[in-house]
């Protein structure tokens, strides 16, 4: 039977209307599959408690962890309590109690309603009552003031920080990735006022370079290791060594004078000037992963070390071009390894092999284990710092920085 044009025209709308039908059911598959894959990574710890009790000194990522296995998902089980005002801010004294709704784990917050208003409070403060003065007897010609009591407040509770950055903040490398060329054209000290060749906190001393537009503190720095991409061998910058603080009190043109504010060892003669760059995360900021793929090599791990733990700051070869961010937590995975089977059930290209004397086993791959968590603290075009916040076993350079 001929199929007329008209009826081709049907057919072909018809097969393009399936198709888009089911390319739609696909994709809402796909886009289920993957929200199932999510609330799936929601593993508890198994010695999570059923409760905790905030005590002072505590942080929220610690608190997390107390819980679930990977912290940055706290924001998924936190059951927002509607009888309590701000219930994102967690005090010490407060209850954190593990539940299920739905099968699935649910955190919540109880606190103790007396506890609640004076926590909550605007001022967030307790009012002490000064006894009153006594009575003083009338005299002539003496002026008598009567004072009735007065209230003084006092701070009583603040809410814990999201994560433990007074306790990490020692271990934050103060050295900065620069790059080379940049490096290389920053401005620079050429001399001390009273002559001396090295300089310390309180001297005088000239400068000179081109200066940042309304920048009046510059970072004193040191060029210290060179940076190598392992994965392109590209260089990613140098490092600068942090060696003290300066401010600016005059200049003319390409020439300043600046008071040197601190040092971490003496200055000297060439060590350049850069603006004064300022931690891009505070405490109160709850680190989560990027919501893309990851995958960077480790280009350095602390001052050089081919190994490194807990509370090490280290260099990844992706920085902001690569979309990460300042408070972005990574996972450090060990690279993939391949096993050559001789023992099982061999095939027979491989008996062949065998026979000959030859290696002939089923090469096998076994992933990568998960051995430690990182935060990213300060981020650059084309690197990263980061601190470790956990770790299993020891880091290595071979190692991996991934999505969580």
């Amino acid at each position: 039977m001929t199929m007329t044009f008209m009826n081709w025209l049907r057919f072909g709308r018809n097969a393009g209307i399936k198709l888009l039908a089911t390319g739609l059911i696909t994709g809402m598959v796909m886009v289920l599959a993957h929200a199932a894959e999510q609330q799936g990574n929601i593993a508890l710890r198994k010695d999570s408690p059923q409760s905790y009790t905030v005590k002072e000194g505590d942080t929220l990522w610690e608190i997390a962890a107390r819980f679930l296995e990977k912290p940055w998902l706290w924001p998924q089980v936190w059951q927002i309590n509607p009888q309590i005002q701000n219930p994102d801010l967690i005090y010490p004294g407060d209850l954190i109690s593990l539940s299920y709704q739905d099968g699935k784990p649910v955190l919540s917050l109880n606190r103790d309603t007396g506890k609640a208003q004076s926590s909550q409070s605007t001022t967030s403060s307790k009012i002490i009552a000064a006894s009153a003065p006594p009575e003083a007897p009338e005299i002539a010609g003496i002026r008598t003031e009567h004072r009735s009591p007065e209230a003084r407040r006092q701070s009583i509770s603040s809410p814990i920080p999201a994560i433990p950055l007074n306790k990490v903040f020692a271990f934050l490398s103060k050295n900065n990735i620069v790059d080379a060329e940049s490096f290389e054209k920053a401005p620079y000290l050429l001399a001390e006022q009273q002559g001396r060749g090295l300089f310390s906190a309180g001297n005088d001393v000239f400068a000179r370079g081109k200066w940042s537009s309304n920048v009046t503190t510059y970072d004193i720095v040191r060029e210290g290791r060179k940076f190598k991409d392992p994965d392109t061998k590209k260089l990613l910058g140098v490092e600068s060594v942090m060696i003290g603080i300066a401010t600016i009190t005059n200049f003319n043109g390409d020439r300043a004078v600046m008071k040197i504010d601190s040092v971490l060892q003496e200055a000297r003669p060439g060590d350049r000037l850069i603006p004064r760059q300022k931690l891009a995360i505070d405490d109160s900021y709850m680190p989560s992963p990027p919501a893309f793929e990851v995958d960077a090599a480790i280009a350095s791990i602390a001052d050089g070390r081919n190994l490194g733990g807990l509370y090490d700051s280290m260099v990844l070869n992706q920085g902001s071009a690569n979309g990460l961010q300042a408070g972005h937590v990574l996972t450090i995975k060990e690279p993939t390894m391949i096993v050559t089977d001789d023992i099982g059930k061999t095939g027979f290209l491989q008996g062949v092999r065998q026979f000959l004397g030859l290696k002939g086993g089923r090469k096998v791959e076994y992933p990568g284990e998960n051995i430690a968590t990182v935060l990213i603290y300060r981020v650059y075009d084309h690197a990263s710092l980061v601190l470790v916040l956990s770790s299993k076993h020891e880091i290595s350079l071979t190692d991996r920085a991934v999505t969580p």
